[in-house]
């Protein structure tokens, strides 16, 4: 298989919107930082929060949703690459969106200094989300792991057994 062909196929779709999301975004960013009337359009939260920080949460937000989409796509795409691996796009999946949970905690992050009163629930529900995904990791690296050794010996396939392991 040719690289021309390799740079065409059902994975470099995936990326090439994940690029095309992620940069689109990062240049409306920039941009609206750089918007005069964003800085003087005062504040949503009396000396708490600015309409800018509000308009850079919701481009933020947006670009979350990009993150998300690349995670559902890739997810797809390794079920059907990695078919004798079934947990293995469900765990790349996890993973951006573990990563995309990091990026919103971070970037929503004024919202708490805003809203004093949800600082709490803020940080026990990322808290939450993060130690979810992080459990499913485990649970898929457990399930796959006779699969994933023998992909990575280059081993034939175990054969599922009714019995279990000991």
């Amino acid at each position: 298989m040719s690289l021309k062909s390799k740079l065409r196929g059902p994975f470099a779709r995936v990326v090439t919107n994940l690029v095309i999301g992620v940069i689109g975004l990062v240049i409306v960013r920039l941009i609206a930082q750089g918007l005069p009337m964003f800085h003087d359009a005062g504040w949503i939260v009396e000396d708490k929060m600015t309409v800018l920080s509000g308009a850079l949460i919701v481009i933020d937000a947006m670009l979350l949703s990009v993150l998300i989409r690349f995670a559902i796509e890739l997810r797809a795409y390794m079920l059907g690459r990695f078919a004798e691996i079934p947990g293995l796009g469900t765990m790349a999946a996890t993973l951006v969106l573990l990563v995309a949970a990091a990026i919103a905690y971070i970037d929503f992050k004024p919202i708490t200094t805003a809203w004093p009163a949800i600082a709490q629930f803020y940080l026990w529900g990322f808290f939450a989300l993060a130690t979810i995904l992080l459990i499913q990791i485990v649970v898929l690296l457990y399930r796959d792991r006779d699969s994933i050794s023998a992909q990575l010996l280059g081993q034939p396939m175990p054969a599922p057994s009714d019995q279990p392991s000991i």
